[in-house]
């Protein structure tokens, strides 16, 4: 017994501080705030192996709680404080910690520990931090019949910003006003007479990813986890282009990262839905696979390293895949289980919002959902019910710890071609099917609940990423929309942002009947330009009176009361 106790001691001592004797009992206490009945520095290594209690190996996998966390003031270091009711029995006087990817055996563990220490009902153990640790889960285990067992769920490092070159804060915009942007715009009036304190454009990854065929621009070349990536070099050099660009007159940018089919990339999406179909525009993210998970990985490095320290342009924010609940259209996958797609979808998003925080400390991670907030009537064939999917979001993300992600809501009228929203009935309860302008406080209220608070305790960031009104109505109509719209989300101490689509009118929605643009195809304006222009400004009032005749309001504020 006592050979091999020494054995492991030199085995983890190099890497590894040990707790459990001596002076750090109390600190570790302090630590987790735990008060410890037994004095576990006067057991001996017999005591310590049989422990306190026998658990049954089955009901070891929750026995107990653990958090990963870099030191601050040595983010080389890491520490992970473990909690347990009682000191488990085992074959030895340890516990061990594994690294594990996504897509690994979380109950088969094999390999190496990263760290072991003297088993305590309370106890911390420090290590070295390795580059690939930033996207594994750390899972506590102890040594039975010479299998490593699991006695908690894996938890994901919790402050990756601590690594970020980028720690400045969050930009006060003074503004929630953004938009869609019309690229062909760029550096002329048309965009910077607007004002506009937020932008949104996408990066589809089929195009990003892969070697460039203009020779003007080499192909990019990063090295991950010692496999080489390839990115266009064109295609990347227009995004710096772009986001430098926004920068340098003041915006605060928002990326969307779309998973869109990919003959030479075809690792990059999900098994179950890796099956190119008609009507389906983006498809979910691979993280079963080793090989897709590491592209991942690459990728989410890639673009957030890049677009984080203002060399190439500034990204403030991400908003990973679109429109999740619409799992047929937009992030494909062949189920119909909510929280089996939800729990995949969750692992994928959580490598992004890794790779995001580690480079730029205060950066927005969101995902999507459109506004069938409760409108499936029970079927998942077609789509999910937002609502459904954001329960079983945060449920998968507190399994292995808490983190901040936001939600970037579509809340379109129903139909989207209605202009006047605010004339229809808005379900204000939780069981509300549509979400729009007028009934966000369901998300909001919904957000407010303790288990969907943000890791500070507050209501986690939302905002409105995508949101217009057509003109085919009227001009005038569609400027009230968008006055009175932006007048509610200003209001609304929970929304971040409200992002209009779009700058110039689409053909593909426009034959639909959705004519969203402040400019009309040919450039021409429209008379919400100059609403939108003036909206945030002191001339508001001037440009927006026009609004309360049409909505059939005394008052702003009475209108803003049919909103509450």
């Amino acid at each position: 017994m006592y050979k091999k106790v020494l054995l492991l001691i030199m085995i983890f001592l190099p890497a590894v501080l040990l707790w459990g004797c001596g002076k750090k009992t109390s600190d570790s206490r302090e630590t987790l705030g735990s008060q410890v009945e037994l004095d576990e520095n006067e057991m001996n290594f017999d005591d310590l192996a049989r422990g306190e209690v026998k658990i049954e190996v089955q009901d070891l996998a929750d026995y107990a709680s653990g958090k990963a966390l870099l030191n601050e003031q040595m983010p080389e270091q890491m520490k992970y404080f473990l909690e347990m009711p009682q000191i488990p029995e085992s074959d030895d006087t340890y516990l061990y910690l594994f690294a594990v990817e996504c897509y690994e055996d979380t109950q088969n563990l094999s390999g190496k520990p990263v760290a072991a220490w003297i088993k305590k009902r309370v106890s911390e153990v420090a290590f070295s931090y390795k580059e690939g640790y930033l996207f594994k889960q750390f899972i506590p285990a102890l040594l039975i019949d010479e299998k490593y067992v699991p006695i908690g769920k894996g938890i994901y490092l919790a402050n990756p910003e601590v690594l970020a070159e980028n720690q400045e804060p969050y930009p006060e915009t003074g503004s929630k006003k953004g938009i869609l942007l019309d690229p062909t715009m760029l550096g002329t009036e048309k965009l910077t007479d607007l004002e506009v304190k937020h932008s949104i454009y996408n990066i589809p990854l089929s195009i990003i990813m892969g070697e460039t065929t203009d020779q003007a621009y080499p192909t990019i070349i990063y090295t991950y986890d010692g496999k080489d990536y390839k990115f266009n070099g064109k295609v990347v050099s227009d995004y710096d282009g772009l986001f430098s660009y926004l920068t340098s007159i003041g915006m605060c940018s928002t990326a969307v990262v779309l998973n869109d089919w990919n003959d030479n990339c075809l690792e990059m999406i999900h098994p179950r839905a890796r099956e190119q179909k008609k009507g389906v525009y983006y498809y979910m993210f691979n993280t079963e696979e080793e090989e897709g998970v590491k592209e991942l990985e690459a990728v989410a490095s890639f673009l957030t390293r890049r677009y984080s320290t203002g060399e190439h342009g500034m990204v403030h924010n991400w908003v990973f895949a679109n429109e999740i609940n619409q799992c047929k259209v937009w992030n494909y996958m062949d189920t119909t289980d909510p929280i089996y797609y939800s729990k995949e979808f969750e692992k994928a998003f959580r490598i992004f919002y890794q790779a995001a925080r580690s480079n730029y400390a205060n950066a927005g991670v969101y995902f999507s959902v459109d506004h069938d907030w409760n409108s499936n009537g029970g079927s998942n064939k077609d789509y999910f019910n937002a609502k459904d999917v954001v329960e079983a979001f945060n449920d998968a993300a507190l399994v292995h710890g808490n983190y901040d992600w936001g939600i970037a809501i579509h809340p379109y009228p129903e139909p989207l071609t209605r202009v006047n929203y605010w004339s229809a009935e808005n379900d204000k309860t939780s069981e509300a099917e549509i979400l729009t302008v007028m009934n966000l406080n369901v998300l909001t209220d919904f957000l407010k609940q303790e288990e969907y608070l943000d890791t500070k305790g507050e209501v986690r960031s939302i905002t409105i990423t995508e949101l217009g009104f057509s003109s085919k109505s009227g001009e005038k109509l569609q400027a009230a929309a968008f006055a009175y719209c932006y007048y509610i989300v200003d209001a609304n101490p929970y929304i971040d942002a409200f992002i209009l689509n779009r700058q110039t009118d689409a053909p593909e929605e426009v034959v639909s009947g959705l004519s969203f643009g402040l400019y009309e195809y040919d450039h021409s304006d429209k008379y919400l330009k100059e609403v939108f222009r003036y909206i945030d400004t002191d001339k508001a009032q001037e440009y927006t009176e026009f609004m309360l005749n049409i909505l059939g309001a005394e008052s702003l504020e009475e209108a803003l009361g049919w909103a509450q």
